[in-house]
């Protein structure tokens, strides 16, 4: 390897060794062909979702377009009483060529905590946390050698966040509601996410860091939300032209409200002609009792370079659960 090559990637790998338990909007948030295969993309990552998933995918892409929306959902089951919760959604646009690309996006993060005994006559009383996220980016595409692909997003992000309390034993549904509506502080400040990617012939080895100045957002004079480093890595083998299988595994672990989170990701996509089918799952290795969650997708190409993308994701009916559909321009 080159010693040019070596300050990044070495730079993402010891930061993400150092990295301990972080508070952030989950990885898993964008990209409908991503998350059809389970979450598996940071190795394959070859459309204008790369801006997100991995930068430095972008080397492989002529020129592509994504508009898309996503919601996902953890740990709201068929008990509506269920201690905690979190909803997610995205909004996502990018343009992308092989050495740069724009991209903004949008991310509303709700969270409902109950707490026993906190409430009137020593009832239960629900902790609401909003955080929406604004984040318009320019990304810069660096190829450093045969295969050896360095890229870094600058981002502007401007974050809301909004803090209050509802009655523990409404409903979950309810208490998303509440959250929506609530008002809060908001904060612009910048970051910067950095991916590298190795190809040799099929086999695709990567590694992408995000939030990497940890920009922190307002939620009163003396107490601020952080958008903590997240690292991911990536493995994806093409077979054949037509077949990718990826696997993904986070450096980092999350804190969230139901929990720390770190994910184990696999998926392969299929291409039929004019369809792709893809399938995956993820696990949450963190997680006491872990379960699978899985994931399908489907893309349809209705004209040339035109594509129709749609993803469903189900955990169990406590766990993570989630819809995405896009369209795309490219690959």
């Amino acid at each position: 390897m080159s010693r040019t090559v070596l300050p990044p990637a070495v730079m993402l790998l010891l930061l993400a060794a150092s990295a301990g338990p972080v508070h952030a909007q989950v990885f898993e948030a964008v990209g409908v062909r991503a998350l059809g295969m389970g979450g598996a993309f940071v190795a394959v990552a070859d459309d204008a979702t790369a801006t997100y998933w991995n930068p430095a995918g972008l080397i492989n892409v002529v020129s592509s377009a994504v508009l898309e929306v996503q919601r996902f959902d953890t740990r709201l089951g068929l008990d509506p009483t269920l201690r905690e919760g979190a909803s997610n959604h995205a909004t996502f646009a990018s343009l992308a060529s092989p050495t740069v690309g724009l991209s903004y996006y949008r991310l509303r993060s709700w969270q409902v905590d109950r707490v026993a005994g906190g409430g009137v006559d020593g009832g239960s009383t629900a902790s609401l946390t909003s955080l929406v996220t604004h984040h318009a980016g320019i990304t810069v595409v660096q190829p450093l050698g045969p295969g050896l692909t360095v890229a870094t997003v600058l981002k502007a992000v401007r974050g809301t966040v909004a803090v209050g309390s509802g009655d523990g034993g409404a409903p979950v549904g309810a208490l998303f509601d509440q959250t929506s509506g609530l008002s809060g502080r908001s904060t612009t400040r910048l970051d910067l996410d950095v991916g590298v990617m190795i190809g040799v012939g099929a086999v695709r080895v990567a590694v992408v860091g995000r939030n990497l100045r940890e920009p922190e957002f307002a939620v009163s004079d003396d107490a601020a939300i952080s958008l903590r480093r997240q690292f991911r890595a990536g493995l994806s083998v093409r077979p054949t032209r037509s077949l990718v299988v990826a696997v993904d595994a986070d450096l980092s672990v999350m804190a969230t409200v139901s929990g720390p989170r770190r994910n184990i990701a696999v998926g392969a996509e299929q291409r039929l002609g004019r369809l792709v089918v893809r399938a995956g799952g993820r696990v949450n290795v963190e997680d006491d009792d872990p379960e699978p969650v899985g994931a399908l997708g489907l893309s349809l190409e209705v004209l040339s370079g035109f594509w129709l993308d749609g993803q469903v994701t189900r955990g169990r009916d406590d766990g993570d659960r989630g819809w995405g559909v896009s369209m795309r321009v490219g690959r």
